[in-house]
């Protein structure tokens, strides 16, 4: 058998890409986060850092005391501790947390300001909850939080970021419903389109480019609408008092049922609040400045009943990423894909560098597309009509279509690993082994993300470094890297908001609000 698959088995071009490295103070490069900013601080430190990040805080008063408890601890040093076994967790894997102060390589602390506290009484939260409609509770306890976050955003000097932290009940009495026995319906990742029947649900799996979707719960419509998400909708409606807003759980927070050592936690709440109160913890360091990264994914307006809305996300090197609701998008029942027109299409793109050119004074000289779905004829002519002043661009749809390739020996293929499927058409491992931290930081067999089209100017090498490199800016965490680009990596999260605001714009396009 081994004979004969060497012999007329396929084979396929194979290359390593290596780690992509990211720039910090100083102009440092190196590939670990944590290893970036213990070493050489924020890229930001001594341009437009803001070294003293002002803080408010709204909770209970028994979450407000363990935050305050929590923020003198961000000021010294976390280790990590130990695992259930009680052996002290590997260092390369799980680095201490340096602390936080004004001798710290971060060079920031986080304080609250005077009178920077909000407290939700016992009595109001009740209030809030008690109410048999999950739809009433959520709607309550948003107006309520909603309510503090104005009333500390009017403050001055008004904070840079607001912290919410809400107790366990909150939680559990404003998430939706898992035991009413809803339908079950298959939908692919990124995009939640029609309800469909059971039957139906089959052909999806069989049929879909993204067949790698997941079975999700469908809420009668009599009942609580899809998209009314406490989450999603605080941080839509919070959006109003021009702050970014953190929320916390309060397990989290005292790490009592987060699966991540108290150390880990630090860095990932510390990174956030860098990225939201304005400053840049790290950014990319090999592609040319003047590109501009652009996602477009696709999601149902839960509140129209004949439109499906694209959503754009776009990133420049410097890590500046803003968000746009782009145009109404068409089902087409035969691909079972959804598509812009090619007016559409066109409308998106020029908006989108209309607001680059705004941000940045000046015209991106190459334009690199990420989407969720495959390019019409439409979407190419108008995408291309857009670029007017751009000198090359790349065109290139993300999904999973659950090919997958095996590594002899113990470990996964190594992260960075391309394989060459077909002309332009590659499958690229943003998860595997990591050789620097001798581990696969991951909890199941990772899974590639394929390139299903490239329509450009480019080589494959260059896009497909490009995607890695785009793994590694989620400045909502630490963390090496996700298995997504930045472009489309949080598209339905970030979609789940816009999505509150129905036919109108949000009132702020910049990331670090939607994060």
């Amino acid at each position: 058998m081994d004979a004969l698959l060497r012999k007329y088995g396929p084979s396929f071009r194979v290359w390593h890409v290596e780690e992509p490295k990211l720039l910090f103070g100083s102009g440092q490069a190196i590939e670990d986060p944590k290893a970036g900013l213990t070493l050489y601080g924020p890229v930001s430190a001594g341009s437009v850092h803001r070294s003293a990040i002002r803080l408010g805080l709204i909770g209970t008063g028994e979450t407000v005391q363990a935050t305050k408890g929590f923020l003198q601890q961000l000021h010294s040093r976390i280790s990590a501790g130990r695992n259930s076994k009680g052996e002290p967790l590997d260092r390369v894997l799980h680095p201490d947390f340096p602390g936080l102060g004004h001798d710290s390589p971060l060079q920031c602390t986080a304080e609250l300001i005077p009178n920077g506290c909000e407290t939700l009484t016992d009595r109001e939260v009740r209030a809030a909850l008690d109410d048999k409609s999950r739809q009433t509770r959520v709607e309550r306890m948003v107006s309520l939080v909603v309510g503090r976050v104005l009333a500390l955003a009017s403050k001055d000097p008004a904070p840079d970021v607001i912290i919410v932290v809400l107790p366990q009940d909150v939680r559990d009495g404003c998430r939706a419903p898992r035991s009413r026995g809803p339908k079950k319906v298959f939908v692919p990742p990124h995009i939640k389109f029609q309800r469909e029947t059971e039957a139906e649900a089959e052909k999806v799996g069989q049929m879909m480019l993204f067949d790698s979707g997941a079975v999700v719960e469908e809420e009668d419509e009599e009942h609580e609408p899809l998209y009314l998400d406490f989450h999603n909708a605080l941080k839509a409606r919070a959006m109003r008092g021009r702050v970014p807003i953190q929320l916390i759980w309060e397990p989290t927070l005292k790490g009592t049922r987060s699966k991540e050592d108290r150390a880990t936690i630090a860095w990932n709440i510390v990174t956030a609040l860098l990225y939201k109160a304005g400053n840049i913890p790290w950014q990319l360091r090999e592609p040319d400045p003047r590109t501009c990264f652009l996602g477009i994914s696709f999601f149902k307006d839960g509140r129209t009943n004949d439109s499906r809305a694209s959503l754009a996300q776009a990133f420049a090197q410097t890590g500046e990423g803003f968000v746009l609701k782009g145009e109404s998008a068409t089902w087409d029942p035969l691909e079972r894909q959804a598509h812009l027109s090619e007016s559409g299409a066109e409308r998106t793109l020029k908006r989108v560098l209309d607001d680059y050119e705004d941000r940045f004074h000046d015209r991106p000289t190459r334009v690199v597309v990420h989407k969720t779905s495959r390019y019409s004829v439409g979407e190419l002519a108008g995408f291309r009509r857009a670029l007017d002043g751009v000198h090359t661009h790349d065109f290139l749809a993300l999904g999973d279509r659950g090919i997958r390739f095996m590594r002899l020996g113990h470990e996964p293929p190594l992260r960075g690993t391309v394989i060459e499927l077909g002309k332009r058409n590659y499958l690229v491992y943003t998860v595997g082994y990591v050789p620097s931290v001798r581990a696969y930081p991951g909890m199941r067999v990772p899974i590639p993300l394929e390139i299903i089209e490239h329509h450009g100017d480019s080589d494959s090498e260059r896009v497909c470094r490009e995607v890695l490199a785009l793994t590694k800016l989620n400045w909502n965490n630490c963390r090496l890297a996700t298995r997504d680009p930045i472009t489309i990596a949080f598209s339905k999260k970030v979609a789940s908001i816009v999505r509150e605001f129905g036919s109108s714009d949000p009132p702020e396009h910049k990331y670090r609000f939607f994060m």
